[in-house]
């Protein structure tokens, strides 16, 4: 796992700001002047992240007793991360730092934050070489009312990450290190929403 720590400070990751999408890396267009490409860059990443956001939540339901319905993971393996990563589609999450058989069942062990009452589940999440596109991620405690936050610190309720390829080209990985940040053990999903994809992935969060 530490090939995924070393990934922190070349992240791509954008929070929701109004300059969401200053980080976005596109081809200038022939006969367009860089700035003018950019900027119609940065307008057209924006207007992508901003529809993305309105999307309907359609988060699992969890009735009471019921076992949560932890996303099994399978192996990843790149020159530059690896680990066991939840989910099928084009965006997932590494639950970084846990024994493979605890992460291949959905289970991520809390660990304590700089920020106590926070508790924490570090994450590497990825977008495979093929998407470029944006992302969004967003988060939810089930079964249970109870606070959810993403990055790298407890302050920011969602993700989003703009359209353009990784800092290594086309072929390269799109990555961002940071982490789930909640105040109770419990079932917990992330809902990752993408051009043409939307994506539900729910994680056990337990305590050692």
């Amino acid at each position: 796992m530490g090939r995924i720590t070393a990934l922190a400070a070349a992240s791509a990751v954008a929070l929701l700001t109004p300059a969401c999408a200053a980080g976005s890396t596109l081809s200038t267009a022939a006969g367009t002047s860089p700035s003018a490409s950019h900027s119609g860059a940065q307008r057209q990443s924006t207007a992508s992240l901003t529809a993305l956001l309105k999307r309907p939540l359609h988060f699992p339901v969890l009735r009471p007793r019921q076992p949560c319905p932890a996303t099994h993971g399978t192996p990843v393996s790149t020159a530059e991360f690896g680990g066991i990563a939840l989910g099928n589609g084009p965006v997932r999450p590494i639950i970084a730092q846990e024994p493979p058989g605890v992460a291949r069942r959905g289970i991520a062990y809390l660990a304590p934050t700089s920020a106590p009452p926070w508790l924490g589940i570090k994450t590497l999440w990825f977008s495979v070489p093929a998407y470029h596109g944006p992302f969004v991620i967003r988060a939810k405690r089930l079964g249970h009312a109870g606070p959810v936050a993403l990055g790298g610190a407890p302050g920011v309720a969602r993700l989003a990450v703009p359209s353009g390829p990784a800092a290594g080209g086309s072929n390269a990985w799109r990555t961002v290190p940071g982490g789930t940040w909640v105040k109770t053990p419990g079932c917990y999903a992330w809902q990752v929403d993408g051009l043409t994809f939307s994506e539900e992935i729910v994680v056990k969060a337990v305590l050692r």
